[in-house]
């Protein structure tokens, strides 16, 4: 007869220390999806104004707050409960059946009961557990059924859920990618990811060809602003590239078919809500007929508000407005770049 083999539990040697398996790991996901959870709410607990990204995240808080929720709810359970329930399985049952409660608790802030939008949180939030259950060992140890082709193929069910649910943030994403790729161009009229951060008021935006007669731009897509008769009329772009210290002057060119001179407002400011007159940055440019090159220099800009200096590490807004015309009037504008110019002896 054979002498049976005791196999004893011995802690893991790593690195000549003596390690021992436990809960950690699940503390850590618990402790990070507090944190994240708690961050949500503070961060989504109102809807951002002047940031494109935070409002795209703000419409998919539901799912944010439901998937983190869900991951804390199972880690919680699993670690008050490993002494009675042995099976991991119970745990993502239980978070599954938390996660579709909360998203009903949901609704109600909503009524009437809007269906779509029920899955669409619930969906999202359980997506969230199948993605943890895929790198879960231990739930592998426990169904084999969870290796190999099966699991492969959750992985790419949660991951296609999470990524047609968070599809709406890939156009903003790219918007934002684009801004930071033209640096130093900081305003680009004609190119698509800027379109996001323009607006207009009384008048209108086209890009195509400029007039035969501007020669510094030929063949060149060039925007073309329509002002419409009334002061005020121009557009403004918002979160434009913030850190402007790098260089020292803004330029850009101006094209006129008019036959006489017509005055804009150059606006720059560095609050997140526009700011009063005295406390940005406001000059009068005269755009004569034919071609006009403007460059404004940073200590101009930096001077600009009445009482403080203008912080060129953090400039939101850049607005061209109608000082007031007579008639509509057209204009053409290059893009609007960041040059560094020496300085005078």
């Amino acid at each position: 007869m054979k002498p049976r083999k005791i196999v004893e539990e011995m802690p893991v040697l790593r690195g000549g220390t003596m390690r021992r398996r436990g809960p950690g790991a699940r503390l850590a996901v618990l402790y990070l999806a507090a944190i994240l959870l708690t961050a949500a709410f503070m961060v989504f607990n109102e809807p951002p104004r002047y940031h494109q990204l935070l409002t795209g995240l703000n419409d998919l808080r539901h799912v944010l707050l439901l998937g983190f929720g869900g991951l804390m709810f199972l880690e919680l359970t699993a670690l008050l409960g490993r002494r009675w329930i042995r099976k991991r399985s119970l745990y993502y049952a239980v978070a599954a059946v938390i996660v579709m409660l909360a998203a009903v608790r949901i609704e109600f802030n909503y009524l009437p009961w809007e269906t779509p939008r029920y899955l669409h949180n619930a969906l999202g939030g359980i997506a969230f557990l199948l993605l943890s259950a895929v790198f879960d060992r231990p739930l592998r140890r426990e169904h084999d059924q969870l290796r190999g082709p099966p699991r492969r193929a959750v992985f790419a069910v949660a991951a296609l859920v999470l990524v047609l649910i968070f599809q709406p943030l890939g156009p903003v994403a790219m918007s934002y990618a684009g801004r930071s790729g033209s640096f130093p161009v900081i305003v680009a009229l004609t190119e698509n990811w800027q379109q996001r951060f323009v607006s207009i008021q009384d008048a209108m935006l086209l890009t195509g060809q400029p007039p035969r007669s501007w020669t510094q731009r030929k063949n060149r897509n060039t925007a073309m602003i329509s002002f419409e008769p009334v002061a005020e009329a121009g557009f403004r772009v918002s979160e434009v590239y913030g850190d402007w210290r790098s260089f020292n002057t803004l330029r850009f060119q101006v094209y006129s078919e008019l036959d006489s001179p017509v005055e804009l407002l150059l606006r720059i400011d560095d609050r997140q809500v526009e700011a009063e007159p005295g406390d940005r940055f406001e000059t009068t440019i005269v755009v004569s007929p034919g071609h006009n090159d403007f460059e404004i220099p940073h200590d101009d800009i930096r001077r600009g508000p009445a009482d403080r200096e203008l912080q060129l590490r953090t400039v939101r807004h850049v607005s061209v407005r109608s000082a007031g015309y007579p008639e509509r009037f057209r204009l053409f504008f290059s893009s609007m770049r960041l040059v560094d110019r020496p300085k005078p002896q």
